[in-house]
């Protein structure tokens, strides 16, 4: 996962190649990574807790364990406990118990919430009991920032438009997948939102994304698309407005910010919001996330609506 905002990246759609590219596209590759930063192990498991960009709040929580040589570590959701608390105030919190979502590449993520008092460094250490009744710890830290570089739930949605076609020649500009999905282009993200529905709008650089975890976001998102349409929209957004130049060059440092995606301030990709019918945003998810977390949210959204 990645540490910081690349608003710093920012640039015109017209500016030339900087090195700032090449930073970009070095925090597209870390943030499709299957683990987080800093994690630290008692035994053999280490603790990755998945998350980059949280002010303080009630959050999500993604974590995942892992064993260090790499060997498979089936663990029931009730067989972990994770507690955390801020770095030297004393005082100790129990998330809720963790949900398993299993990705289609194998593997998977735990999900829970945590509620953060204020800003600064954060512990965390994961509890796993064994059947014989012996435990084993693992502990990560993380930063909690004062506020975060992607809009706020409950905060209105940056109102951008978003490139749309249905060709393949269209498509092939806007889009960097090379088996792209109609569906997600064929409306922008401002017209969807006068529309009054709710949207799933999902941002991620197909082609130049290269890990297993987020490769499938997209074919998920049209996965949840299928069972919600005309209920909803579905939109994604390239992170480079000239996919059609990185392909024929094969040089990513060719990559120029897609204007739709400045006002989102990501720090890292994959990254899906759910909107709102009031175009304000309900949910919002950092890197991989699996179909059914994804219908658990949009299901509240189209519920109060």
């Amino acid at each position: 996962m990645t540490q910081d905002s690349p608003r710093e990246m920012r640039r015109s759609s017209s500016a030339p190649v900087s090195a700032l590219t090449a930073v970009l596209l070095m925090l597209l590759v870390i943030a499709c990574s299957s683990g987080g930063d800093d994690p630290a192990a008692a035994d053999d498991i280490f603790l990755f807790v998945n998350f980059t960009d949280v002010a303080p709040g009630e959050n999500r929580l993604p974590f995942a364990l892992r064993r260090a040589d790499g060997g498979k570590l089936d663990l029931a959701p009730e067989s972990v406990t994770l507690t955390y608390e801020k770095r030297d105030s004393g005082i100790v919190k129990t998330a809720p118990t963790a949900r398993f979502r299993p990705w289609p590449v194998g593997r998977g993520i735990f999900t829970t919430t945590a509620t953060y008092d204020s800003a600064g460094l954060w512990d965390f250490t994961a509890t796993i009991s064994s059947a014989d009744g012996s435990t084993s710890t693992a502990t990560a830290v993380r930063q909690v920032k004062d506020v975060t570089s992607t809009p706020p739930v409950g905060s209105p949605a940056p109102v951008v438009a978003t490139r749309t076609g249905s060709t393949p020649g269209e498509l092939a500009l806007i889009t960097s997948d090379a088996n792209p999905i109609p569906e997600l282009y064929a409306i922008s993200f401002d017209d969807a939102l006068a529309e009054g529905k709710p949207v799933v709008i999902t941002f991620g650089t197909p082609a130049w994304c290269t890990s297993l975890t987020c490769g499938p976001q997209l074919s998920t998102v049209d996965q949840v698309r299928q069972n919600h349409i005309g209920e909803a929209a579905f939109i994604h957004v390239e992170l480079f407005d000239n996919p059609d130049v990185m392909r024929e060059s094969g040089d990513p440092l060719t990559g120029i910010e897609a204007p739709a995606v400045r006002p989102w301030g990501l720090p890292s990709e994959p990254w899906t919001f759910i909107i709102d019918g009031d175009g304000l945003i309900a949910a919002k998810f950092e890197a991989y996330t699996t179909a059914d977390e994804l219908e658990e949210a949009l299901a509240e959204v189209l519920g109060a609506g």
